[in-house]
């Protein structure tokens, strides 16, 4: 008997594999996942939509995901707080990542 892999699962994970993107799940509205050189994104579709893409010097570890996920769920939905956040955020990884560039786009206008 043929063992195969269901073309949904695989579908799936295909983006994952080829990055070795890691998401981590928060209990909030938010999701962030590493991406290609270093790009962190942050969606949150239950308000605006918002999306914070985040360019740094390493990818982050799935815990250091959840703690920017968390950070950003207590946070006001504004361009300067999110953009505060990720940066106390990060400074405060061990190691600490260096944010290079912050991009918060907030129903479609991007800051």
């Amino acid at each position: 008997m043929k063992k195969f892999v269901p073309a949904a699962l695989f579908v799936g994970l295909l983006p994952a594999l080829l990055v070795g993107a890691t998401t981590a799940s928060a209990t909030g509205n938010y999701s962030c996942s590493n991406g290609l050189a270093n790009v962190v994104t942050c969606n949150n579709t239950n308000v605006g939509p918002v999306i914070v893409k985040i360019t740094g010097n390493r990818t982050l570890t799935g815990n250091e995901l959840s703690v920017l996920e968390n950070n950003f769920n207590k946070a006001t939905v504004n361009v300067t707080t999110l953009k505060n956040v990720t940066v106390n955020t990060y400074k405060s990884f061990n190691p600490s990542v260096t944010v290079k560039n912050i991009n918060v786009c907030i129903a479609s206008i991007c800051k």
